[in-house]
């Protein structure tokens, strides 16, 4: 039985990114079923409240937000997590531009400590950092004769967060380059620390011990690990952002990859097919990647193909790749039937947190309709054993359920999970206070 069904929270969960909204109460989950819950009003007075349902990993666990006076489509993604560290998460919550408004967008810190509590970050008010090229290649140009917004409207994607006990840091890193053949690599780091709630900025060259020459890049995800927040691309590397000064720095790592394939849908898909993932009290990342045989960027397998599975694991202490196992469709297929193991591509891998030989992969079931079949299936990659094999969307099924947002959403933008541990916090929180 799991410790979510004995009302014990799990250490550990992997959240559906896909946020729920049920405006009404009756289909807004009560304490009972989401016991992780807070309130809060945004910049324009417009109130909204979110809630948790806890699982516990293969299980998947699912975020409600009731947002009454948003109107518009009830499918946009107006409240969106983006981030989990320790106790606190970071939120977004923005407003649609009517009528030559300009957009909103507010950023919230959440805290699972009992109790709940949810704050209200300042906007950013700075500029950009003038005329640069982008390390995917493109211009941006800080244009000054056009009307600039007030409040500066942050890149989500490109965003982290980062707990340090009571204290923490939100922060924002872009990546540009400059000289000749585009070897002098710098990044413009926008954060804010909680000791003062103030917005800062900086341009910072990025340290490495490899040639950045022709460099380029594209953050996929930003994670916390230990007292650093790294930025992830998931083919040319990780970089360490050290907030710990008064000014941020950025070290470069490389991944443990061959180069890019030529194809730039195979590179642009690479983040359905890796992830890196903190370990061992944050001492350690696995890095983890499905390469595929028949060099299809998405969709089912060929007919006769395959996929190898390979994973590296880095100490953050001295920054070293080792290589932990390679194992190929053709062990995994005859190590379990096609009853728990189909024969098909697993995707988005996630780490088990506090089983790291244990890896969840999706599987995306082939379907000429919108709503996909999906299942989340765990493998012990020792044994090369399914433990798990678990339904999560049911496709079609789902038509005219509560789920049927979420179901339609997931076939259209499969994302990977969301790893968060704030869960285990709660309860420690809890029983601290049963203490006292």
């Amino acid at each position: 039985m799991s410790a979510a069904a004995n009302n014990i929270p799990p250490k550990w969960m992997m959240l559906e990114r896909f946020v729920s909204r049920r405006d009404d109460d009756e289909s807004f989950p009560d304490e009972s079923k989401a016991p992780i819950r807070t309130s809060g009003a945004t910049s324009w007075n417009a109130p909204f409240r979110f809630a948790f349902k806890l699982a516990e990993p293969p299980e998947i666990s699912r975020l409600y937000a009731q947002l009454p006076g948003f109107g518009g489509d009830p499918r946009r993604q107006l409240l969106s997590i983006l981030s989990t560290h320790q106790h606190l998460a970071l939120f977004r919550v923005g407003k649609i531009s009517v009528d030559g408004e300009l957009p909103v967008q507010d950023l919230f810190i959440f805290s699972a400590s009992d109790p709940c509590s949810i704050k209200l970050l300042p906007h950013c008010t700075l500029p950009i950092l003038d005329v640069h090229t982008r390390c995917d290649g493109r211009q941006s140009r800080h244009r000054p004769t056009l009307p600039l917004p007030e409040k500066r409207v942050m890149s989500v994607a490109c965003m982290g967060l980062l707990c340090e006990g009571e204290k923490f840091v939100v922060a924002e890193a872009k990546l540009l380059v400059s000289g000749r053949n585009r070897s002098e690599v710098h990044a413009d780091i926008f954060w804010l620390r909680s000791s003062d709630c103030k917005w800062k900025s900086v341009r910072t060259p990025i340290v490495s011990r490899d040639s950045t020459k022709d460099f380029r890049w594209q953050t996929y995800t930003v994670i916390p690990v230990g007292n650093w927040l790294c930025w992830i691309d998931y083919y040319n590397g990780i970089l360490f952002g050290d907030f710990h000064e008064s000014t941020p720095t950025l070290t470069l790592v490389r991944l443990p990859l061959e180069s890019p394939p030529t194809d730039l849908r195979i590179v642009g898909s690479c983040w359905m097919y890796r992830s890196v993932s903190a370990i061992d009290a944050d001492s350690r990342l696995k890095f983890i990647k499905v390469d595929r045989d028949d060099c299809i960027w998405y969709g089912p397998l060929k007919e006769d193909a395959g996929f190898t599975i390979t994973c590296h694991t880095l100490s953050v202490k001295d920054k070293v790749w080792e290589e932990d196992y390679t194992v190929t469709s053709e062990e995994l297929w005859s190590a379990n039937s096609p009853e728990v193991l189909p024969h098909d591509i697993l995707m988005f891998p996630q780490v088990n947190i506090d089983r790291p030989h244990v890896v969840h992969f999706l599987i995306i079931g082939e379907s000429k309709y919108l709503m996909k079949k999906m299942w989340v299936v765990t493998i012990d990659m020792k044994t090369k054993r399914v433990e798990s094999f678990r339904q999560y969307i049911k496709g079609r099924e789902d038509h005219g359920t509560e789920d049927a947002d979420l179901a339609e959403e997931k076939s259209y933008c499969p994302l990977p999970f969301l790893t968060c541990e704030f869960p285990k916090f709660l309860h420690l929180s809890r029983k601290r206070k049963n203490m006292d």
